[in-house]
């Protein structure tokens, strides 16, 4: 009420004149009527909107700025007038609900009838002005002998979009706004409830893009992550009702079924044609920024029914089936097999003895001859064996594949260089060899960032000749990183070290290279030395690699030279140094300088 409406009463109160009314007491209401002004502008100033409800007829009896400005009208034609008039009757509904539960029961925040604030309640209100979320306040007063209700709202759009956030921060991937980790779990958690209630099967599909590291390392990570978009949208595209896709991270979903079959063959079929539709869909090209790309996912599988599994086993069981994906070759499907969580088992074990066998020297060098037609010794090729305190020795094919996947492969191959290239120090100070040995490289231990330092550091602490040490590379590497690949070969050959590159004939790509790249010698694989003298075919890729790698100037070894038919064909063909079980099996340094070495 503002300080001019009171001008009739004042008048009125002047009238009775000074004998009838004391002038401190006109001075008195004047000032109660600037306090009222003030009141009234604080609570028009307010955010809030503020209405006083008559308790029994639930008439408007007063509101302040902001419900004015809310509805678009007078504070006069909001005064003495039902809430129905203004609100929808859903928020009346509401509104009236908790006002009469207000009116009779005690607040339920401190069970006192006294108490002035008793609930909240939110609302969508419709308004000229749009649609907000309005949180309602209710409190109970009481005037004059009168009782009234007092609402208080607040526009909580706001807190809404901000508690919308955190929630989407919380539970879904900011990439693709797939669920994430702990919204995927939540997710395992009920489908195992239902699955118990209904006795029905559901399945687990962990999904791992294959060789996406090399999309994110040539192209950049903003190309990585338009793939995993579309990815997500073509998974998506296939779900059915009540299906989950989640991203764990990386380049790793998961799908999560729900609802399949009574029978457990049956789920098994069903889950099975959703992946092939999967993996389907995923191996279609991708357009990424203009560039053609496709990719192939590895798939594991698990069913599941009732509770007998929790989520945690659940999705490693579905981890290890992918695993078991990526083992049979990539690009293919797997079903969780106890086994294989056997065989898990026990490469964590043999992983971490490996650690062990590297730190303290369990690891111990095999030196193979190679030899020239006359059976003289030309060169070794240096094999690592594990002399593993319980086992004996291991041979390499049980524990170089590990170190491969675990990455101890570095460590390894920083360790059999180191101690190849002492001793063949040694045998150049003692007895006066000039031997080369062949050391191979693997593709990650060749692809790490330190490796030419590493080797540069070797050569000068042992103080070996770099041209007695050969490293043997295989076409996989020179295939998927030609120029990188040469680029490094030539900075490691301008050391003195030579290079072979082993296994040839293997694979598929690399001829188109071969001119290119700075090598020292070919290596025949075994695979094709084995039959030369049975098979036509191996014979003739045989002879050709001999005459190309004449006619590029390169050595040629044949490897797994195992008779002496197999020897006449090479040598007939011009091949000039071997390797194989015929000449002699890998030794211990010890055995090779007593029968290759006199004083």
């Amino acid at each position: 009420m503002h300080f001019d409406e009171h001008a009739e009463l004042r008048t009125k109160i002047i009238g009775l004149g000074e004998n009838s009314i004391h002038k401190s007491y006109y001075a008195q209401l004047k000032e109660r009527a600037v306090e009222l002004e003030r009141f009234r502008a604080i609570l028009d100033r307010s955010s809030e909107m503020i209405i006083l409800l008559e308790a029994q007829s639930h008439l408007i009896v007063d509101v302040n700025a902001t419900v004015c400005n809310l509805f678009g009208q007078s504070r006069e034609k909001l005064l003495h007038t039902p809430l129905e008039q203004w609100f929808e009757p859903n928020v009346v509904e509401n509104l009236l609900a908790y006002c009469r539960k207000v009116g009779r029961n005690a607040c339920s925040h401190c069970s006192q009838t006294a108490c002035k604030i008793c609930t909240t309640t939110e609302i969508a209100m419709d308004t000229p002005h749009g649609v907000f979320p309005i949180e309602f306040a209710l409190q109970r007063a009481t005037f004059g002998g009168i009782e009234y209700f007092v609402l208080l709202g607040s526009d909580i759009s706001e807190r809404k979009k901000a508690e919308a956030q955190i929630y989407t921060l919380a539970f879904y991937d900011p990439l693709t706004k797939l669920p994430n980790r702990q919204l995927l779990f939540d997710r395992i958690s009920h489908a195992l409830a239902n699955s118990k209630r209904h006795r029905k099967y559901g399945a687990l599909l962990f999904i791992d893009l294959d060789n996406f590291k090399t999309l994110n390392d040539t192209k950049g990570h903003h190309v990585g992550d338009e793939l995993l978009t579309q990815v997500s949208r073509r998974i998506e595209s296939i779900l059915r009702e009540g299906d989950t896709l989640g991203r764990l991270g990386g380049d790793e979903f998961v799908v999560l079924l729900e609802g399949l079959s009574l029978e457990k063959q049956s789920a098994a079929i069903q889950s099975e044609q959703f992946a092939y539709r999967m993996k389907h869909i995923v191996n279609l090209p991708y357009t990424l920024f203009g560039y053609e790309y496709t990719i192939s996912p590895s798939i594991g599988v698990v069913l599941f029914v009732g509770d007998e599994k929790n989520k945690e086993s659940l999705l490693k069981h579905a981890d290890i089936a992918m695993y078991q994906a990526k083992q049979s070759g990539r690009n293919t499907i797997r079903y969780y097999d106890p086994l294989m969580q056997k065989a898990i088992q026990s490469k964590l074990v043999m992983e971490k003895e490996l650690k062990i066998a590297i730190s303290e020297n369990q690891l111990v060098l095999f030196y193979q001859p190679q030899v020239d037609e006359q059976g003289n010794l030309v060169g070794l090729e240096a094999l690592v064996r594990w002399n593993h305190p319980k086992r004996g020795l291991v041979p390499p094919l049980d524990f170089i594949p590990l170190c491969e996947e675990s990455g101890l492969i570095i460590s390894l191959g920083k360790w059999v260089l180191e101690h190849a290239c002492e001793q063949v120090k040694k045998w150049e100070t003692l007895w006066h060899s000039a031997l080369h040995v062949s050391i191979n490289v693997s593709v990650k231990q060749f692809q790490e960032a330190h490796f030419y330092p590493m080797v540069e550091g070797i050569l000068k602490r042992t103080g070996v000749r770099a041209d007695l040490i050969k490293f043997e590379l295989t076409e996989s590497l020179i295939v998927d990183h030609v120029e990188e690949t040469i680029a490094k070969i030539s900075k490691i050959r301008a050391l003195g070290v030579k290079f072979s590159l082993d296994d040839f004939g293997t694979g598929y790509s690399s001829l188109s290279y071969l001119k290119k790249l700075p090598l020292d010698e070919l290596k025949i694989d075994q695979s094709f030395v084995r039959d030369i003298s049975t098979d036509i075919n191996d014979a003739m890729i045989v002879k050709t690699i001999i005459d190309m790698a004449s006619n590029f100037d390169f050595e040629v070894v044949a490897e797994g030279v195992e008779t002496q038919a197999q020897l006449q064909f090479l040598t007939e063909n011009g091949c000039r140094i071997f390797q194989g079980y015929f000449f002699g099996k890998p030794l211990p340094y010890k055995e090779i300088e007593r029968i290759y070495f006199t004083l």
